[in-house]
């Protein structure tokens, strides 16, 4: 609604009625006085008069009458790309895309393809070409989209295992601990020898395979993965000792399933150490207490103890006093219920691990509960990933599929990191980011090419410190574009 215009306003139209201009009034919006030229003419149609209004433009107290807003051409939109999180996983992964271009120099078009994919939630082979389709081609890769020719991609990704360990050699940390652990993937693949029924906390015998993963505890980086099969023990590790350059001198650390003779030898002839827990039964609970101390671990108590079991091994014991008491009411309310299970009183909220490394009784818990991260990782790449959901026909797809899923957790894990890195952990996970990139969109028309940045994503770009709107650079790659196609670009625009 518009308001009666000042005194110096209204002035200003009645000089200009005398002069001879007649239909011109002013309304005042706001701040400003609005200036408009409005008549009526005979419609022979509708034998009626008919309002005309015309735009004239804003008047300055100094009686100037600024230009009339400019008329927007009309613009038929040819096609609407998200741009937002193309241009996210691209910065974020610059590390890693620059790897997968040295590992696999002809085929990583397509895997950078089914790493977005992946980390899209559109990870299915039939899916992965209309998502890629929709977004914008930032770094100009044109993959093959044909699910046919994505399944070669895999089968040659899982064949290459020389190439896998260039991939792996570049995402390599120093970290001084690694956690190395083993993990179950159920899978219906039919024709793959690694499928095999085998061990697992389920007692179930149901088709799986092993995924053995390393990962830097100081970074919390994925590092190394290898598909092992389905009824392969933790000892069956060694393997990944001999095809991934450990540095002399790392920590391992591992749950009780890797207090294998075999593999701790094997770890102690390669010039590393271990510290890895022991299991209920080991006799390394009759050599140690927990009378040495108490520390406080969060917000919990730990008493703590440790021993030196032979020349080159020794033993740390804790015992958690807010685990003791949960694990003893479990215990009692299993027997009550009819379970063959009695309340060990010794044993409770107590846990031994064995290192080849004499230690600070307070450093090996902090090493040990840091192993979190590995579990993490086992998290994100089956509930998140869909690791888990595959119907590979072969070993080399199976691999590949698993590669694939790794790199997307990498991918993933930088995401997490620039949250860590700006606090923005606490409320916000990797999917509530690329969610909110995905209304940055690049709509490309018959005249123009227009970037839409809404504004909660020049918030969260500017909290994060990545700065992805469009550049000149950006708009003549675009034009550069649609002159292959055979269109005729007019005008570059940036609008929000």
């Amino acid at each position: 609604m518009g308001c009666e215009p000042d005194d110096w306003a209204r002035e200003w139209v009645e000089k200009k009625r005398s002069e001879g201009e007649k239909g011109l009034t002013v309304e005042k919006r706001g701040n400003f006085h609005i200036v408009k030229w409005a008549t009526t003419r005979w419609d022979t149609e509708t034998k009626k008069r008919r309002k005309i209004s015309e735009y004239r433009g804003v008047l300055d107290p100094d009686g100037t009458l600024k230009d009339p807003r400019p008329m927007r051409s009309r613009i038929d939109v040819t096609d609407v790309r998200d741009s937002g999180n193309a241009r996210l996983l691209v910065k974020v992964a610059e590390k890693i895309i620059d790897s997968l271009k040295r590992s696999f120099p002809f085929d990583h078009p397509e895997i950078i393809e089914l790493v977005f994919a992946r980390i899209l939630g559109r990870g299915e082979l039939n899916k992965c070409g209309r998502c890629w389709n929709r977004l914008e081609d930032v770094l100009g890769l044109r993959p093959n989209t044909s699910p046919k020719s994505l399944s070669h991609t895999l089968e040659k990704v899982g064949l290459g295992r020389g190439s896998q360990d260039i991939f792996f050699s570049d995402m390599r940390t120093e970290d001084p601990e690694m956690a190395v652990d083993m993990s179950v993937i159920f899978s219906r693949a039919r024709g793959a020898f690694l499928s095999k029924g085998g061990y697992n906390r389920f007692n179930l015998t149901y088709p799986q395979f092993n995924l053995l993963l390393v990962c830097g505890l100081a970074s919390g980086r994925p590092q190394y993965m290898k598909v092992l099969p389905g009824n392969a023990k933790e000892g069956s590790a060694v393997c990944m000792l001999d095809e991934f350059s450990i540095p002399e001198g790392t920590l391992l650390v591992g749950d009780r399933g890797y207090n294998d003779k075999k593999f701790l030898k094997a770890v102690r002839e390669r010039g590393l150490d271990y510290l890895v827990a022991v299991k209920r039964n080991s006799k390394a609970y009759e050599l140690t207490d927990t009378k040495e101390g108490i520390f406080a671990w969060k917000k919990d108590a730990v008493a703590y103890g440790c021993a030196k079991i032979s020349d080159n091994e020794w033993a740390y014991r804790f015992e958690n006093l807010s685990n003791r008491n949960d694990e003893l009411v479990d215990a009692i309310e299993s027997k009550m219920k009819g379970k063959k299970r009695e309340p060990d009183v010794e044993k409770a909220g107590n846990f031994v691990m064995v290192s080849s490394r004499e230690m600070i009784p307070y450093d090996a818990y902090r090493v040990y509960k840091t192993r979190c991260e590995i579990e993490n990782c086992f998290d994100t790449g089956k509930n998140v990933l869909s690791a888990d959901k595959m119907h590979m026909r072969d070993d080399a797809h199976v691999t590949g599929h698993l590669f694939v899923t790794f790199a997307a957790m990498m991918v993933r894990f930088e995401i997490s990191k620039l949250l860590d890195d700006n606090e923005l952990s606490s409320h916000m996970t990797p999917e509530d980011v690329l969610d909110t990139y995905a209304t940055m969109k690049i709509m490309i028309g018959n005249t123009e090419i227009r970037q839409v940045v809404p504004k909660d994503v020049r918030e969260l770009d500017a909290r994060l410190g990545l700065f992805l709107y469009s550049t000149q650079s950006d708009r003549d790659r675009l034009n550069g574009v649609k002159k292959k196609r055979g269109r005729k670009p007019k005008a570059s625009a940036v609008s929000s």
